[in-house]
């Protein structure tokens, strides 16, 4: 039997690696956490966690209001952070946001510690910076959002993973599906997208015969899929009485709100039974967002796309290095386990890759935080790219140590052009073309010669360290513009920069960095909502305990539920479809003392609210027109209707 290899370890690295490393977390949490208090989420998932950090039944099902009578329109694991940390330090922008960061530090160090264990401490710096820098994430990181949960969630699923192919051990595999499952609660179907690439990969990996590794391979499957899955089965052997009405299902089955409304009916509409029409609620983030091409979008690019060059080197590096027939004939039995890891390793981040991407191309895209599903593939294999290239630097063969060089080049023209296409401020334009330029010339100089020698060492080290930060300048610097408080995305949408927009001129606006707000900052709402409040505390709404008022329209209750944590009943869910109550229900909430009733404009006929008000006695106390606006989010300043997305009215009354 083999022994046990000792794992590497950042703290068993040389002092230089370490403090590049921890120089390399600082610099992300500052890009995190300059603008933290501004940046707000969608007003309907600020309400959930506000309602989640009050109660603790609120809290277990995932509930949109205080007092749990529906669900969010998805599994809720992103906003249990979320909840916990404004549970600990009150309602805020930043308390929201808070979680996010350090979802966001544990990517980077993840990351890192992949790439040491797999490409040597040259891999993990790069795979650390590679991370750090990615423009989607410096934004998303910043900002209460889910894909931050599934995108660090699965990260630790591959690190353990890792592990797993390393050790020989079995019990890592149940910690990687665990994490799987933690992603799968954070953004459902969109964790198993590494599923496929673990699987192959752990066949991949050398050791045992083949019915061990596919008992290894079940473990980590049954692993994830208990973790996913745990949730929606408790969820689903509470009695309908006792819990939240599912939003996104029409029949209170999360099981369809999953797998339908989230899941297949994104790719084939309505497939689903009892889930609700897809495509209602959400807002497509511009650009060729249909396009099966839309990953080379120069709108996507500059999010996601500034690392494509060096993935591309890294695919063929590795192929080169341990698919080619040479590499496969290790007589060593403990260089042959290293090697199957290594070559797994590799899989994973390709399949991973590929399967990504490829959903991404299918599918919709309803906000740009989607493309951090590809974030730690590309990092990763970037550091492939950079650490094969320094490797080759001292080859005997002229072609080998071209490959630092070229690979750079590449990587800094392909950085150049998306900063010419995404509008790159001068400031910061001017300093990456000045990075490239030297380490262009110092990856030429510094693979000139085959060995390092003598006193020259230090120098030839430090010319190749200047072609690697050469490879990251790109992303580094465009993401930098987070510093500027109107380049930094948003709770709704993450990007860095200003999104071109259809028909409009190109942006030119100069880069104002802001002063840093880390601390404060509250949830949005418009002065027809204070108004509204004003008027439902004026007639009586919310005394002895109840319900603030009974509404059809979570546009309408989101804002005030996050401004005062006070319940406000609330029918439709976020697709306005979902019938959390009947005529009859809301009719018996009215008669049990909940007498005020906020009515969006143009409710159809059978709106069950609708039917309750005008099946009892009651009275306009005033209306709020569309042109008015309404409810707001920290980014809108309308009330939004959510299947049409337009502007709505309200109108508010009281019954008997």
């Amino acid at each position: 039997m083999l022994d046990t290899p000792a794992l590497s370890r950042w703290w068993r690295e040389p002092w230089g690696a370490r403090i590049t490393l921890a120089l390399i977390l600082v610099a992300s949490a500052v890009l995190t956490v300059w603008n933290l208090a501004r940046g707000g989420d969608f007003a309907f998932y600020e309400a959930s966690a506000r309602s989640m950090s009050q109660s603790w039944r609120a809290l277990l099902f995932g509930a949109f209001d205080p007092a749990a009578t529906v669900t969010l329109d998805k599994l809720s694991g992103f906003a249990v952070p979320q909840a916990l940390s404004v549970r600990l330090f009150g309602m805020s922008t930043s308390a929201l946001a808070l979680p996010q960061v350090v979802e966001g530090l544990v990517t980077v160090w993840a990351c890192a510690l992949i790439g040491l264990r797999w490409l040597g401490r040259t891999g993990g710096l790069v795979a650390a910076a590679a991370a750090a820098s990615t423009p989607i994430f410096v934004s998303m990181f910043a900002h209460p959002m889910e894909d931050g949960l599934l995108t660090m969630a699965l990260a630790v699923a591959v690190l353990w993973w890792q592990r797993a192919m390393l050790t020989a051990r079995w019990w890592p595999l149940l910690v990687a599906g665990a994490f799987v499952g933690v992603g799968f609660q954070a953004k459902m179907l969109q964790a198993w997208f590494v599923l496929p690439a673990l699987l192959v990969g752990t066949f991949v990996a050398a050791g045992g015969s083949w019915a061990r590794r596919a008992g290894r391979a079940a473990i980590l499957l049954a692993s994830s899929v208990a973790a996913s899955l745990s949730w929606m089965l408790a969820m689903q052997l509470v009695p309908a009485a006792s819990r939240p009405f599912v939003d996104g299902s029409t029949d209170n089955d999360v099981f369809a709100m999953v797998f339908g409304y989230n899941g297949i009916d994104r790719l084939f509409p309505n497939a689903v039974a009892g889930a609700v029409h897809s495509g209602g609620g959400g807002t497509s983030s511009g650009g060729s967002s249909d396009a099966a091409l839309k990953l080379l979008d120069p709108m996507y690019l500059t999010q996601i796309g500034w690392l494509y060059p060096a993935a591309l080197f890294a695919i063929g590096l590795g192929l080169w290095r341990w698919w080619r027939p040479a590499a496969q004939r290790d007589t060593d039995a403990q260089g042959a386990a290293s090697t199957g890891a290594h070559r797994a390793m590799f899989s994973v981040a390709v399949i991973w890759l590929i399967t990504g991407a490829g959903v991404l191309s299918a599918a919709r895209m309803p906000h740009t935080a989607y493309l951090s599903a590809i974030g730690v593939q590309l990092a990763l294999l970037s550091a492939l790219a950079a650490s094969e290239a320094v490797r080759l630097r001292a080859s005997e063969r002229a072609v080998e140590r071209a490959v630092l060089p070229v690979l750079v080049i590449a990587q800094g023209g392909w950085a150049l052009a998306l900063a010419w296409w995404g509008h790159l401020p001068l400031p910061l334009a001017l300093p990456l073309a000045v990075v490239i330029l030297i380490g262009v010339v110092a990856a030429l100089w510094g693979s000139r010669a085959r060995t390092m020698r003598g006193g020259r060492t230090g120098v030839r080290a430090a010319l190749v360290a200047a072609g690697v930060v050469a490879i990251v300048a790109g992303p580094a610097l465009f993401s930098a513009q987070v510093l500027d408080s109107s380049r930094d995305g948003s709770g709704g949408d993450a990007y860095v920069g200003i999104k071109p927009v259809a028909g409009a001129p190109s942006a030119t606006r100069a880069l104002s960095v802001s002063a840093p707000q880390v601390w404060g900052g509250s949830p949005g709402i418009t002065p027809p909502l204070i108004e509204l409040l004003g008027a439902v505390r004026a007639a009586g709404g919310g005394a002895d305990g109840r319900p603030l008022f009974l509404t059809d329209a979570w546009s309408v209750a989101a804002p005030i539920i996050n401004s005062t944590g006070q319940e406000v009943l609330t029918d439709g869910g976020y697709s306005g479809q979902a019938a959390v109550f009947t005529a009859d229900q809301a009719r018996t909430e009215i008669a049990d003392g909940v007498h005020l009733v906020v009515v969006k404009d143009h409710a159809p006929k059978t709106d069950p609210v609708w039917i309750a008000v005008r099946a009892s006695t009651c009275s306009t106390l005033r209306s709020w027109p569309s042109t008015t606006g309404g409810a707001s989010s920290s980014s809108s300043s309308h009330t939004h209707d959510a299947a049409s997305g337009s502007a709505v009215g309200f109108t508010l009354y009281s019954c008997s």
